[in-house]
Formats: C-alpha cells, structure tokens, sequence
C-alpha cells in the first residue's frame, strides 16, 4: 500500500524527540513492505518572536531512517493564541503539498495522528482527493483535554470524530472518550502503542549504570517525560522524600526530559535534602533512553492524565516494573500486584507507599519486571502494532470499494468515488 502519514508530531533537526511514536510506527510498516511518506507541519511565527526562530531552520523537505518527509509551514503563536481555529491553518498549510504529492505519488490512504488539529485537516483534504483517512486518538491531549477547554475545541473535536472514515484509539478509554463526544462512522478499532525491542530490548543493568555513571548498589527509579504539572512529577519529588529522607544509601531518582518545572524542582529537591537521591539528566537522545531504563529497577509515572504511554510500553519490553497512576489507558497495560502497581492520581502518601512496597521487598520489582516482559515482547511491539494496523487499511479499502462498487450506474465501469 501506498500510506500518507500527517502528523504534527514527528522528528526533526529542531526536536529529534517529537512524534518518536509516530516514526517507530512508520518504520514498523515500511518493514512490512509498504511505501510510506509523511507530512508534517512545523510551525511559523512572525519574525521576533525568538522561542520560534528555529523553526525555520527545518528544510521543507528531508527523510527521517529513509523516510520521506515535507514539512509545509503552518502558522503558530505562542500560548495556543489560535485556539481552535488552529485546524484551518493546518488545512491551509497542509492542502497543497498532499495534492501535489497525490499527483505524483497517488496513494491509497491518509493516516493522521490526533484528532485535531491533524484529522480534522486529514479529512477535509482528503476527502477532496476521494482517499480514505484514517485518525488515531490519542487520547490525552485530543479527547481527554481540548474538548472540555472550549465550545470551539468541542465543535472541531466532534466534526473529526464524525468525518473520519476510521478512527484508531490506542487504549479503550480513548475510545470511550470519543464515543462520549460523538458517533463515529464506524466501530472505533483499539490498537495500543508499542515499543522497539532493538532498542528497548534486555539490557544488562549493571553494564547501564556503568555506562550512565550510575551507583551500582543502590536502587533506581526512573522518570522518563515532560516537567510539567500534568506529569506529575512535583508529586514524586514529594513521595521520594517521604520515602528516601535523603539518605546516601537510599533510592535513587533519576529524571529523565526537560520543562518548564525543572528550576522549581531543583529547588524543592534542595529543601527536601534530597541532593544525593535525585539526578537530573536533561533531555537524552529516544535510543538512550533505553539504556536508563536498563539501569533502573522500576519506572514511575505519576501523571495527571495519560491516553496510552509509550514510555510504560518501553518499560515492559525492557523488563522493568512499572509504578503509575491509574489514569487513561494506564491500567489496560498494568496488571496491578503483577507487572506493576497502579495509585491514585495526585496521592502523594499512596506513590510513596508504592516506592517503598516495591525497594523494601528484595527481588520484588525483578519479580514484576520479568512477568511485564513476558507480556509485553509478544504484544506491545511496533511489529505487532503494524500488523494490526495493516489490517484496518485492509478494512478501510475493501469497505470503500465495496461501497463504490455498489453506488455504480448499471453499465458503468468507470470507477469512481462516492463523495464523502
């Protein structure tokens, strides 16, 4: 098949971390033998606004592993100021280059990730071109938040869900979240992210933590993720002085991404004396973060909201045991007391308790780590993601000839396409 990714999110020479699930998924089906090429705008603002100049460094054209990739320009203001009339300006920005790319490379569907603004652009363009467009939720940003923001969000979120010609949700709260909102066209198909085994295949822990100059007798979480408020991760600076106290000998944080909390959480790690149980490591390369999840004994993720996370796919595949709230999609891969242990969002008491359930019982985390990997090697790959998204194109275009076939005059046989 010959599939057009749009997606907002995607690796690029400003953020090389941006979308990596996007592109773990594109590789995957490529492997499968299909042509793949993508869209992805990036965005532009007016000349001054310092935050945004390098943005038009990024060459409109490049590939990503041998994929192809545009990257039309699509206009952006700091603070969200565009709202929901964001989606016309994707549709504006991304109009263009996919009828042009169609006449040259006719391909055989559109597949956009998230809901708005991309699907929403994704099946109005389309749709122009008589190609299918497929939509998956992601959920957290999508379905979980804009709607509930704003009258115009919910309208934009709503006109997607209704448009698309098949919508992919990557955990069942997604989907139920779409279908609160709205009735799609068809059946919502749920497909989870994944993860890839060359990079987040076993790692020899103590060979990690030599690498990262890690303490080799001490235990390790991990954070991997945004510093913001809705990762909660104010949360677990909070519950490892609880449980840590700051002694040299205890566990051992380690923080994993960059955000606009980090300052603040310097300083709260300075007050709790937590300096010897808390190591920020910045932003680190998407193949390096395996090796710190080789490192550590468990993976925490506290957040807020989540639709379904990659990084906990990751864990699994590592074979690393996973502590995270139970919001979104979190619980469908965490089989609580097993893989992992599941806590209520924003319960500072209940994190800690978790942490220390999990370090004050010798080969407990290995226990739950070896039976998360068990799980996760034969499901949460981008192989086995791929395949099954393979079969919903499959889906897609047989329904579509179907229903063109069907809507032919008698003696007709010029093909064509029903308009949607």
């Amino acid at each position: 098949m010959r599939i057009l990714i749009l997606s907002h999110l995607y690796p690029s020479t400003v953020d090389e971390t941006s979308g990596t699930f996007v592109h773990q998924q594109v590789r995957a089906l490529r492997e499968r033998g299909h042509d793949v090429r993508v869209i992805s705008p990036v965005g532009w603002a007016p000349p001054g606004l310092g935050r945004w100049a390098a943005h038009r460094t990024v060459p409109r054209f490049t590939r990503v592993d041998g994929v192809p990739v545009l990257h039309p320009r699509m206009i952006m203001l700091p603070g969200a100021r565009l709202g929901s009339s964001i989606v016309h300006t994707a549709l504006r920005a991304i109009s263009g280059p996919m009828r042009r790319t169609y006449r040259d490379w006719p391909f055989d569907l559109v597949h956009a990730h998230m809901l708005v603004p991309d699907g929403w652009a994704a099946a109005s363009a389309g749709h122009s071109l008589g190609v299918p467009v497929i939509a998956t939720a992601h959920g957290s940003a999508d379905v979980l938040q804009l709607p509930h923001r704003s009258p115009g969000w919910r309208r934009r979120v709503v006109e997607a869900i209704t448009e698309l010609d098949q919508i992919i949700a990557v955990s069942q709260a997604v989907a139920r979240g779409v279908t609160d909102l709205a009735r799609p066209r068809h059946d919502i198909r749920v497909i989870s992210n994944g993860a890839d085994p060359a990079h987040f295949g076993t790692h020899d822990r103590a060979a990690a933590r030599r690498q990262l100059g890690l303490p080799a007798d001490r235990s390790i979480a991990l954070f991997v993720g945004h510093l913001t408020d809705l990762k909660g991760i104010a949360n677990l600076v909070e519950a490892l002085g609880a449980t840590a106290g700051g002694a040299s000998d205890g566990p051992l944080l380690a923080i994993v991404g960059e955000g606009p909390l980090r300052a603040q959480l310097e300083t709260r790690v300075s007050e709790l004396g937590l300096g010897n149980s808390v190591r920020f490591a910045g932003k680190v390369s998407h193949e390096d973060v395996g090796a710190w999840m080789g490192a550590s004994d468990v993976l925490v993720l506290p957040s807020l909201s989540e639709g379904l996370p990659t990084v906990v796919c990751e864990a699994m595949v590592v074979g690393r045991a996973v502590i995270a709230t139970a919001v979104g999609g979190t619980p469908e891969l965490i089989d609580d007391g097993v893989t992992g242990l599941l806590v209520p969002p924003s319960d500072t008491s209940a994190l800690a308790e978790a942490l220390r359930g999990v370090f004050a019982t010798p080969g407990r985390a290995a226990r739950m780590g070896e039976a998360a990997a068990q799980r996760a090697r034969n499901t949460l790959t981008w192989s086995a993601v791929a395949e099954q998204i393979e079969g919903v194109y499959q889906d897609v275009l047989d329904r579509q000839h179907t229903t063109t076939r069907d809507l032919r005059p008698a003696g007709d046989n010029i093909p064509h396409i029903t308009a949607l």
